[in-house]
């Protein structure tokens, strides 16, 4: 099981380019293909560019069971999640 990860950017855009790259990363600790990183990366940075006006810093909160990997990300009063299911161990 993969540690869980929290950490927030500026919602400037110039820093918060960090986030869907830390979580390309995490998913692909998480197991993750390079396409479902990737997915990940571009699912993030769009939830992040809409949670961009509602504060001034982007929360993030990475999660990973093993059968599931969950991005939390939250700013002001909005929040948005990504989901992915992980390839079983054999």
């Amino acid at each position: 099981m993969l540690s869980s990860l929290r950490f927030s950017v500026p919602a400037d855009a110039r820093y918060r380019v960090l986030a869907p790259e830390v979580a390309a990363k995490y998913a692909a600790l998480a197991g993750c293909p390079e396409t479902e990183a990737t997915a990940v990366l571009t699912e993030v940075d769009r939830a992040a560019a809409r949670l961009a006006g509602a504060g001034e810093n982007i929360s993030l909160v990475f999660e990973a069971d093993g059968q599931e990997l969950l991005v939390t990300l939250s700013s002001g009063a909005q929040s948005a999640t990504v989901r992915r299911v992980l390839p079983s161990e054999k």
